[in-house]
């Protein structure tokens, strides 16, 4: 269980990394319209998506060291979890992500 729990988390922070580097990445972004993609601030996404992903590290870190298997499962949904939340969070609030 720790090999995969330290195996998830670092293919989790590797994803983010590559998020961090190149936030064109992110699903969605290449399939807008261009007039749409030159409003949105996609650094400013990618900060946040790369932000919240490397603080679902730690939970996945943590997830062996459950006694039962059920809070293990909880613990390692929580990266995934957090990651639909910014994912709303940035479809909700689109104006905060606008360019100036």
């Amino acid at each position: 269980m720790f090999l995969g729990a330290i195996i998830f988390a670092a293919v989790w922070s590797l994803i983010a990394l590559f998020i961090s580097h190149y936030p064109e990445t992110i699903a969605g972004y290449n399939t807008m319209p261009k007039a749409k993609r030159e409003k949105i601030d996609i650094e400013k996404i990618g900060r946040l998506v790369s932000r919240v992903m490397y603080a679902g590290v730690p939970f996945a870190l943590i997830a062996p060291l459950m006694p039962n298997e059920k809070l293990f499962t909880l613990l390692l949904l929580v990266p995934a979890a957090l990651l639909i939340a910014v994912a709303v969070y940035v479809n909700v609030k689109n104006e905060k992500f606008n360019k100036q």
